[in-house]
C-alpha cells in the first residue's frame, strides 16, 4: 500500500473513532476535549507569564455569553430594556456563580476559559493572530454574535474577545513560575477575561487577564458564560 494512502487511512481512522466518541453537548454549549494547551504569553502583561503547557480535562462551555432574558429566569427582579433581551446580562460575580449553580453548571477556570478562546496552538485571538476590527462586537448596544464577520474560537464559541469582560471563577494569582511581584495577587480580585468594548485590541488577547472586586461593577461590563463536566 503506498505510505501516504496508509497514513491516510489511519488517520481518517482515528479521526472517525474519536468522532464517534465525542459526547453530544447540550443545547447552546460546545465541547472542548481534555488535553494540553499553550497558555499565557511571553510578550504580554507580567501576569501573563510565564508561557506554559496547561491542562484540562473535557468539558462543555457555553456559545454565548448569558443573555438578560437568560438571567433573568433564574432572577426574576432582574432588570433590563425589553430592547436588549438577548444582550450579555452584566452582573457581578456572586450573582454569576449562584445563575451557574441555578443551571447545574458553574464558572469557567482561568484554564478552561483561555482553551476554549484559543484552542491549542497559542494564537492570539480567537480566530487567529491577524487582529480585525469587524471580528469585534465594540458596542454594547448589538446583541450577542452580531460582529461583522461573526467569528468563532475553535470550539466554537462566540464573543470571546470584546463585547464584555467574562467572570472566571479563580482568584487573581501569579501562574507558577512567575516572580513578578503584584499587590493585587491573592484572593480579593476575581480573574475576568476577554477584554470590553472601550479597550484596544491588546486586551482582547486571548492570553490577557484582568481582575476585578468580585461585587464592584461600576468600571467595567462584566458578563459571563457556564462550564459543565462532561460525565464518564
Amino acid at each position: 500500500m503506498n505510505r501516504y494512502i496508509g497514513t491516510m487511512l489511519v488517520l481518517f481512522g482515528t479521526t472517525y473513532i474519536f468522532a464517534q466518541n465525542r459526547p453530544q453537548p447540550p443545547e447552546g454549549m460546545v465541547y472542548v476535549e481534555a488535553g494540553s494547551f499553550i497558555m499565557g504569553s511571553t510578550y504580554g502583561d507580567p501576569d501573563e507569564r510565564p508561557r506554559h503547557i496547561a491542562y484540562t480535562k473535557a468539558f462543555f462551555i457555553d456559545k454565548y455569553e448569558v443573555s438578560n432574558a437568560e438571567f433573568a429566569e433564574f432572577d426574576p427582579t432582574f432588570e433590563f430594556p425589553t430592547s436588549k433581551k438577548d444582550n450579555a446580562a452584566i452582573v457581578t460575580w456572586s450573582q454569576a456563580n449562584a445563575y451557574a449553580q441555578w443551571a447545574g453548571k458553574r464558572l469557567p477556570t482561568e484554564k478552561e476559559w483561555e482553551k476554549a478562546a484559543r484552542g491549542v496552538d497559542g494564537r492570539i485571538f480567537p480566530w487567529g493572530n491577524t487582529y480585525d476590527n469587524t471580528y469585534v462586537v465594540w458596542d454594547q448596544k448589538s446583541t450577542r454574535g452580531t460582529s461583522i464577520a461573526k467569528p468563532t474560537s475553535p470550539y466554537g464559541c462566540y464573543d470571546m474577545a470584546g463585547g464584555v469582560w467574562e467572570w472566571t471563577a479563580d482568584w487573581y494569582k501569579p501562574y507558577p513560575g512567575n516572580d513578578v511581584p503584584m499587590e493585587q495577587y491573592g484572593e480579593t480580585y476575581k480573574v475576568m477575561r476577554g477584554g470590553s468594548n472601550f479597550n484596544n485590541h491588546s486586551f482582547i488577547r486571548t492570553s490577557h487577564r484582568y481582575y476585578l472586586l468580585p461585587e464592584d461593577l461600576r468600571a467595567y461590563p462584566v458578563g459571563f458564560r457556564c462550564v459543565l463536566d462532561v460525565k464518564k
